[in-house]
């Protein structure tokens, strides 16, 4: 069964499965982006754009000290913006758990750092960085691994930019469940392979219409690489 759960369907968890459950808490291009998955009682955040933190607090404050993983797609500010805002709200709560910051840029982590310096005290718990590559990373009992897309920035005012460092995320759970983020990336043909019977895709969907460039996918794609997971949500719409 497959669907675009966008609004949810009278519960507040988008996705249930047996080792994960899956929640958009807001996508829209250029805007934010910002998806929380749970693994037992783990939360990772898959990218944190403009209002994650207040996404965040509407679900209460069991996140606070349970928030084990930031997974960042990529550095442009719809997927990352809410960021400062989140480790400073994390800095007041008084949080004392390590934070893996997973990215495939290490540019975020030299403005983390200097984020961090500017406090007085710095931060009362650890980041454990990850330039997310091909080596898996074991979390909580699920092992996450990272898979490159290709991504371009285009804006009518500067054209078209080279490839940025982009990539996507496959988390595996307990009993083998299968969860994918295809982050923002435009079609290439692994893509395909790495959705195949995934028990969760969660894929952008940006386009209506072809852009003839490595930037997003359009719904068609997204549509077709739906039916090739056991179940799926249209993100970046």
């Amino acid at each position: 069964m497959k669907a675009e759960m966008m609004g949810g369907d009278g519960r507040w968890w988008n996705w249930r499965g047996r080792d994960f459950k899956a929640k958009v808490l807001f996508s829209q291009k250029g805007v934010a982006t910002q998806i929380l998955l749970l693994a037992k009682s783990s939360f990772f955040l898959l990218d944190c754009g403009d209002g994650t933190l207040r996404d965040l607090l509407s679900m209460g404050e069991e996140w606070i000290h349970a928030l084990r993983g930031v997974f960042l797609s990529h550095d442009h500010p719809d997927h990352t913006a809410g960021l400062f805002a989140l480790l400073s709200f994390l800095r007041l709560a008084g949080r004392k758990e390590t934070l893996v910051m997973a990215s495939p840029s290490r540019r975020l982590e030299l403005g983390i750092n200097h984020y961090r310096d500017s406090f007085f005290g710095g931060f009362p718990f650890e980041i454990e960085y990850w330039e997310s590559g091909p080596s898996a990373i074991r979390l909580c009992g699920c092992e996450a691994s990272a898979f490159p897309v290709p991504h371009r920035e285009r804006t009518s005012f500067f054209g078209t930019a080279g490839l940025v460092p982009a990539v996507g995320y496959a988390f595996i759970g307990r009993t083998g469940e299968r969860v994918v983020y295809s982050g923002d990336t435009g079609w290439f043909a692994g893509l395909r392979n790495i959705i195949q019977d995934a028990d969760l895709a969660i894929i952008e969907a940006t386009f209506s219409q072809p852009k003839g460039e490595e930037r997003h996918l359009t719904l068609g794609q997204a549509e077709e690489l739906a039916k090739l997971a056991k179940w799926a949500l249209l993100v970046h719409r």
